[in-house]
């Protein structure tokens, strides 16, 4: 092979090497990653500690987005979805759990606010990882969950290591990462009906999600109190109204006497939001804010 062919080959090798950095430097190469469960379906694995566009995404060993355990720390239970664990476009500092945090210990306190949460999940995810993890002794548990989870129930669809939104493995390299990431967001998308199922005896189809129940009873039973932030998407912020889900969930919710932080009441913008139901870190900001204050009544009772 001639001498112009080999230069070229090395030009190309290097322009690689160079993009294989640069990708590397903004994040891409490192993700998340999940792993399945016969009881909630899935959920982040323990351990991790990476940087993604900028962001610092930590995971503890327990498998929470908080830091690591404190021995003699009192601690406060956050279960949520996306909303609450921000994904990759948040930083851990910007979490609405992490601000709570530091918030509560602004006068002397020695709180921890444990961030317990995935992409997807509802009141039955969270209840079932309850089950299995334990309440580490909770002063308070707080729910952050959204209209359309009265209805989220857990199907045990095979996600995890299928669909580029849980992944259960880093990529090789950085740039089919970015590769990856770009065409699942703008050209694929999910056959769900073709990913099978993880669980054989999946749970019958309910009107709601019981977890919703299951937390109330398992609160009442612990005496720990129940708080639940009932977060606004972006379309029901600007209306001012409920979805037909939303309307059901605070049904139940005051019905059943839980205390409920409303989400059309915490001042978000349609700039505090960078999708139709994910918040900014504004508008984190606002929801940590609306509930601050309900957390310190229920720590000074």
């Amino acid at each position: 092979m001639s001498k112009r062919f080999w230069r070229n080959f090395l030009i190309v090798i290097l322009c690689l090497l160079v993009l294989e950095a640069a990708l590397r430097l903004i994040g891409f190469g490192s993700i998340p990653l999940y792993y399945s469960s016969s009881q909630f379906e899935y959920a982040l694995k323990p351990n991790q500690d990476i940087n993604r566009f900028g962001n610092h995404i930590y995971i503890n060993k327990q498998g929470m987005r908080s830091d690591e355990l404190e021995p003699n720390s009192d601690r406060i239970l956050k279960f949520g979805d996306s909303v609450l664990n921000g994904g990759v476009a948040i930083d851990q500092s910007e979490l609405a759990s992490s601000i709570l945090q530091i918030d509560l210990n602004q006068e002397g306190g020695n709180y921890q606010v444990l961030n317990v949460s995935a992409g997807s999940w509802g009141a039955g995810n969270a209840y079932a990882w309850l089950l299995e993890h334990g309440d580490y002794q909770a002063k308070a548990i707080v729910l952050l969950f959204s209209s359309h989870d009265w209805q989220d129930q857990m199907t045990f669809q095979n996600v995890v290591g299928n669909i580029p939104f849980y992944p259960n493995q880093n990529p090789a390299l950085a740039i089919t990462d970015a590769v990856s990431w770009a065409y699942s967001r703008f050209f694929n998308s999910v056959e769900w009906n073709e990913l099978g199922y993880s669980k054989e005896n999946r749970p019958p189809i309910k009107d709601h999600d019981y977890g919703w129940n299951d937390f109330i009873e398992y609160s009442a039973e612990r005496d720990i109190p129940l708080l639940v932030y009932h977060h606004a998407n972006k379309k029901e912020s600007q209306s001012g109204e409920w979805s037909e889900m939303g309307v059901e969930l605070e049904r139940f919710l005051m019905e059943n006497q839980v205390p409920t932080i409303s989400g059309l009441e915490a001042g978000l913008e349609p700039d505090d939001y960078r999708d139709v139901i994910h918040p900014e870190p504004s508008g984190l900001l606002k929801i940590e804010k609306a509930i601050l204050p309900e957390v310190k009544a229920i720590l000074n009772e």
